[in-house]
């Protein structure tokens, strides 16, 4: 059953005084890796008129095909998201481009993985982009709103300025058109 992730996503300033505070916290580093995904648009529709999105992640040199629907509420990021694992990730990208899918962009990240109760805190550098911290827990539709309250009360705690709902491919996307 397709599950909710419940995400929410802010800039940051100081990667280290961040990580400091999550240890504080009594976080602990779960995994540390560079992650590489690759967007396809589909053939018939616009995904980011939708505000869908489909990508190949490859982390580790295993590697994910996500899809994730569009946005549920205003303040968050919050949206069902299905993973299936695949062998052969390029094997995957040539068979989407193959049935008429778009390669939109690569999005390359170093994330390093904390876990902090039911939360996954990720520090991310992205390449062209810079730091952003994210709070992500996955859960059912019903009652997502509770736990993204939650993570947006942590993410102020952790000093959060505002939360960023774009994705960091429309964030670099948006980059390229100026």
């Amino acid at each position: 059953m397709p599950q909710i992730e419940i995400e929410v996503k802010s800039r940051l300033g100081d990667r280290r005084a961040l990580e400091r505070m999550l240890r504080r916290m009594g976080a602990r580093l779960h995994d540390d890796a560079v992650e590489t995904d690759t967007y396809y648009n589909h053939p018939a529709r616009d995904f980011a008129k939708t505000d869908e999105a489909l990508r190949i992640r490859v982390r580790k040199g295993k590697a994910t095909l996500t899809y994730k629907g569009p946005k549920l509420d205003q303040t968050s990021k919050s949206r069902e998201e299905i993973n299936v694992a695949l062998d052969d990730g390029n094997g995957a990208g040539a068979m989407l481009e193959r049935l008429g899918f778009r390669k939109v962009a690569s999005v390359r990240k170093k994330r390093r993985v904390f876990l902090l109760g039911k939360f996954e805190l990720c520090v991310d550098r992205v390449e062209g982009l810079g730091d952003f911290f994210e709070i992500e827990t996955r859960g059912p539709k019903k009652g997502y709103g509770k736990l993204r309250d939650e993570a947006l009360s942590l993410l102020v705690r952790l000093g959060g300025k505002a939360t960023e709902r774009r994705s960091y491919l429309e964030m670099l996307l948006s980059k390229q058109d100026r």
